[in-house]
C-alpha cells in the first residue's frame, strides 16, 4: 500500500501464486500486479457508474412513490369557482335551505343569471315552477361557508 506499511504476508502470498504460475522474474511478476491493479480498477469504475445509476433510480422511485393527493374534493368545488354574483346565490341558496321557492316573482336579470348557474352546476333543481335543492347544494353551501371564513 502506496505511503503506508506494507503487507508482507500479502506480498508474499503474491509472489508465491506468481511464482505457481510460471512467472519466475521480477518484472513479470510486477506486471501481473499491474495487470491485476488494472481489472480492479476497471471494476471500481464499474461500481462508480452503478451508483450514479443507483441514484438516478432512487430519483425515479421518489417521482413515482409521492402519494397521490386526493384532488376530487377540488374537482368538485372547480365549477364553484366559476360562478358570477357569488353573493347572490348565496342569497338565492339560503332561500332554498328554508324551503323551496316558486319562480314567479320577478327578478332582477343578475338574479335570473345566478338562478340560471345554479342551475347549470346541479346546485339547484327545478320541479315545475319550484327551485329545490340539487344534488351538489351540500358541497355549494360548505363551499360558500368556507369561503366567507
Amino acid at each position: 500500500m502506496r505511503g503506508k506499511k506494507s503487507d508482507p504476508a500479502f506480498v508474499t502470498a503474491f509472489i508465491q501464486e506468481s511464482a505457481m504460475l510460471g512467472l519466475d522474474n521480477p518484472a513479470a511478476i510486477a506486471d501481473r500486479a499491474k495487470k491485476r491493479i488494472a481489472e480492479i480498477d476497471e471494476q471500481i469504475r464499474k461500481v462508480e457508474d452503478l451508483k450514479i445509476e443507483r441514484s438516478k433510480l432512487l430519483d425515479v422511485i421518489l417521482q413515482f412513490d409521492k402519494p397521490v393527493k386526493d384532488r376530487s374534493e377540488e374537482a368538485k368545488l372547480l365549477t364553484f369557482f366559476q360562478i358570477e354574483y357569488p353573493e347572490i346565490c348565496k342569497e338565492i341558496c339560503e332561500r332554498v335551505k328554508k324551503s323551496p321557492f316558486k319562480l314567479t316573482d320577478k327578478f332582477n336579470l343578475n338574479y335570473n343569471y345566478s338562478i340560471q348557474q345554479l342551475l347549470e352546476r346541479k346546485v339547484l333543481a327545478m320541479i315545475g315552477n319550484q327551485l329545490i335543492r340539487g344534488d351538489k347544494f351540500e358541497d355549494y353551501m360548505k363551499f360558500v361557508l368556507r369561503e366567507g371564513q
